[in-house]
């Protein structure tokens, strides 16, 4: 569980399609990525000499400098782990996969870390074809699907307009090159679309308290359904004041406390 050493900032998929209208105002909320990277080394030269604490202390001062990097996720899982606080472990290996999905080592840490948790939450099996599809579907991370989509649209505009300026022939193989793009980027689109408003609207909190309760309602007053603990991770429905609604892979589900968790 060695941490890496270099940190790259990341663009979330919104700002990327909504770039030419957010450049001005994304000046003014920049991350401060000089202390980020500063407190990103110290946290790896921490590390390197075991010293978990003081990594993770450091990892935290990325973060909150504004660093949204699945390496420095990455990183900050591996101290928290050995620290022994598997809620913050695999809340930030959530937060890493959630930038790198196809990212092995990422994932191996994710599911190691979960069999270290009291909740063991079964995850309804699917058949084989459902597996490929959601491998598919979900082995991309939004940066990358911006950009395969924007390659796709480019490549099949290029290609077409190409087709008005060449002869007969060629005219032919660049017509149907552009529009096998344009038929690619049209069978990718749904998949991004959904990647994207899920990105937008459904969240997902890890339990970082030893305990959190479920109830029924928002509030203590409801009934009491369950109890979660450290490192269980929900799907969040919908978020009531100090509560969220969530539920869990088996269909389990009630409101808790939102700050006994940590959101992806």
């Amino acid at each position: 569980m060695s941490p890496v050493t270099k940190l790259i900032p990341r663009i979330s998929a919104a700002t990327l399609l909504a770039a030419g209208l957010l450049l001005p105002a994304a000046a003014s909320a920049r991350p401060d990525l000089g202390a980020a990277t500063a407190a990103f080394r110290a946290g790896n030269a921490a590390y390197d000499q075991n010293h978990f604490e003081e990594a993770a202390a450091a990892y935290q001062k990325a973060v909150d400098a504004g660093a949204d990097d699945a390496r420095l996720f990455y990183n900050q899982g591996n101290a928290l782990f050995r620290l022994g606080r598997m809620g913050g472990a695999i809340l930030a290996y959530e937060r890493a996969r959630k930038l790198a999905p196809a990212d092995p080592d990422i994932d191996y840490n994710l599911r190691f870390a979960r069999t270290r948790i009291v909740d063991k939450v079964e995850t309804p099996a699917d058949n084989a074809l459902t597996r490929v599809l959601w491998n598919l579907h979900a082995g991309y991370s939004l940066r990358a699907g911006v950009w395969i989509a924007f390659a796709l649209f480019a490549a099949g505009c290029l290609a077409l307009a190409l087709g008005f300026l060449l002869r007969a022939r060629a005219r032919l193989a660049a017509f149907s090159a552009g529009l096998l793009a344009l038929c690619g980027l049209a069978v990718f689109s749904p998949s991004l679309g959904f990647r994207i408003h899920r990105q937008e609207t459904v969240g997902r909190a890890v339990v970082l308290e030893p305990v959190a309760e479920l109830y029924s309602g928002p509030g203590e007053s409801h009934e009491l359904l369950f109890k979660a603990h450290e490192g269980t991770t929900f799907d969040v429905v919908e978020k009531r004041g100090d509560w969220l609604s969530v539920k869990l892979p088996d269909g389990r589900g009630g409101f808790v406390l939102a700050r006994k968790t940590g959101g992806v």
